[in-house]
């Protein structure tokens, strides 16, 4: 069994788990299907080739002219505070409950505060936020008022937008929340049935206007026309989502004629393909519009791995690097000969851990050891938030002020994986950027390049 097929089962097996029985109601692509699928994608990008600028290791496939709010994500810097909790709005599409009111969150975190909230921006360089829901205009003073002290205690540094339905959307509104530092909207008119009344008022007043909606490939005709109506209203930016299934819209989305796809998580087939149809469509009529297709597989890999570096480098530690992905990568060498291990504790890159015993050292150094005798230890850890110390991992207390911290708790992703000496030539080559000679042992490569690199392109289809 190959790398991919083992990947794949893996995957199909975590879905499984996730639905359960349901998971029988679901019509997943048939290798037919997966065929004809990736053939009309691969055809599509063809005819794009000279048009498009893909980017984030070909998860996006156009990034030519997206919003500075998506340049920011793409960098890892943007953190998106969900205000409320609750919702007027029913869109069969919706990933999560949006009926109870909770404080602003954002990853686990709560912050009834704007002081809190901005002190944790600074203490992890932000250099966008965002305010979301559910619907962040069913508390507008509050979501103002988060947005007015940011902008206010940060400066023009931070880019600031707003995500809305848009159905208690006004021009008073709009005139408040670019008063307050807003930079940007992005209205779901998918909730108000393609409707642009509401839009409309925020033209001229919002600098940049945005429409974001996941693709439903429903809607494919009808977003083609929508597509010249937004460019001539102003609309900046045309953001376009992959469906994905939940167990909170599981029940609505197997009402559609859809096909499902493993992976990460399950997603809809004929909504990547109505995103990259109407990129084409776009782009084949000069409308002037840019499309952003924001995959899932972009973001459960980037936004995922923009979380783990940020609070890794909280937790690094001498002789530890962190790697694409953003796990702490913690490489030791296990010499033969006890000569060996004086003269590298004696050798500038090379640090002795006397807790663990451990004779760290980082990729740049390995050529060190290559002419002599042992085996390096690999070792992945992940730093994430904690709510409380467990008492079993690593913690550390990170002060965004006098008054509130927050926890940071660092674990061992993955047991440690042991390289021989052929073995440690394949990986420091694949670390230097060469490609990939498989070995014998194939499980053991999945887990290294799983934790050093982000995978390119778009998802497989099956």
């Amino acid at each position: 069994m190959n790398t991919t097929t083992l990947l794949r089962e893996r995957h199909k097996l975590k879905n499984q788990e996730e639905y359960q029985v349901k998971y029988n109601y679901l019509r997943f692509v048939s290798p037919d299907e997966s065929k004809a699928a990736t053939l009309q994608r691969e055809q599509i990008l063809s005819r794009l080739d000279q048009k498009i600028q893909p980017g984030y290791k070909g998860s996006k496939p156009d990034v030519s002219d997206i919003s500075p709010g998506c340049r920011i994500c793409g960098e890892g810097t943007w953190s998106c505070l969900f205000i409320n909790g609750i919702c007027n709005s029913r869109c069969f599409y919706c990933p999560a409950p949006q009926h109870e009111v909770h404080e602003p969150e954002t990853n686990t975190l709560l912050f009834p505060e704007p002081k809190d909230y901005i002190d944790y921006l600074k203490t992890f360089r932000f250099k966008g936020m965002s305010i979301s829901g559910g619907e962040p205009l069913l508390t507008f003073e509050k979501s103002v008022n988060f947005i007015r002290k940011a902008r206010k205690e940060i400066g023009d540094g931070l880019y600031i937008w707003l995500y809305t339905n848009g159905k208690l959307f006004d021009k008073e509104k709009a005139k408040i929340l670019a008063d307050a530092g807003v930079n940007e909207v992005r209205f779901d008119i998918g909730a108000t049935d393609y409707n642009t009344d509401k839009l409309q008022q925020a033209i001229g007043i919002i600098p940049n206007v945005t429409v974001e909606i996941p693709a439903v490939p429903e809607e494919l005709e009808l977003m083609k026309q929508k597509m010249k109506e937004l460019k001539s209203m102003g609309v900046r930016y045309l953001n376009l989502h992959q469906l994905r299934l939940t167990p909170y819209n599981f029940n609505k989305l197997i009402d559609h004629d859809y096909t499902f796809l493993h992976g990460e998580r399950v997603t809809v087939l004929e909504s990547e393909l109505t995103a990259l149809k109407l990129l084409e469509y776009s782009l084949d009529e000069n409308i002037g519009l840019p499309v952003n297709y924001c995959s899932f597989v972009y973001k459960n890999r980037y936004q995922k791995s923009a979380a783990r570096k940020r609070h890794a480098l909280k937790m690094l530690k001498t002789g530890e690097t962190i790697t694409e992905s953003g796990f702490i990568r913690r490489l030791s060498f296990m010499p033969e000969n006890s000569s060996d291990f004086e003269n590298l504790i004696k050798t500038a890159g090379f640090y002795f851990d006397e807790l663990s015993g451990d004779l760290l050292f980082g990729p740049a150094n390995s050529f060190a050891i290559q002419n002599l005798s042992g085996k390096v230890k690999v070792e992945y850890h992940v730093a994430q938030l904690a709510p409380q110390q467990s008492g079993i991992s690593e913690f550390k207390s990170v002060m965004l002020n006098e008054h509130r911290d927050i926890g940071i708790e660092r674990t061992l992703a993955q047991p440690e994986i042991i390289l021989d000496k052929n073995e440690m030539e394949i990986f420091f080559s694949y670390l230097a950027g060469e490609t990939y000679q498989p070995t014998s042992d194939e499980l053991k490569w999945i887990h290294l390049s799983r934790f050093e690199n982000i995978e390119e392109g778009l998802q497989d289809y099956y």
